[in-house]
């Protein structure tokens, strides 16, 4: 089960994602997420993976397709609060980790985000 919580504040989409990103989920994640950012244009996005339990390959793609709407967009995608070592251990061995910028906390992405 995926539960997505998504508040929009600053000119930035935060994205809190809590459970399981992976093949049973990537259509909950596609549904609710995608039409969000493609249908406002959405140029900033946090993705806090704190209570994400496991993430698998799909997963990972879910997270890239993200990654690669902002990137058309001009805008930053950004992945903070990477607290579960195993899930942690897998976005960092994975080819799409070069497609975001990590940080600690929601509060660090603003920071970086500087607009």
């Amino acid at each position: 089960m995926l539960n997505i919580n998504m508040e929009f504040k600053k000119g930035i989409l935060f994205i809190r994602l809590d459970g399981l990103l992976n093949k049973k989920t990537k259509e909950t994640f596609e549904n609710n997420i995608l039409p969000i950012i493609l249908n406002n244009g959405l140029k900033y996005i946090v993705l806090n993976l704190d209570k994400v339990l496991e993430i698998d390959n799909i997963g990972l793609e879910c997270l890239n397709s993200i990654s690669e709407i902002i990137d058309g967009f001009n805008g930053k995608a950004l992945i903070c609060s990477l607290t579960n070592k195993k899930v942690k251990k897998q976005v960092e061995e994975s080819k799409y980790i070069n497609s975001f910028y990590e940080t600690n906390n929601e509060l660090t992405a603003l920071g970086v985000m500087n607009l």
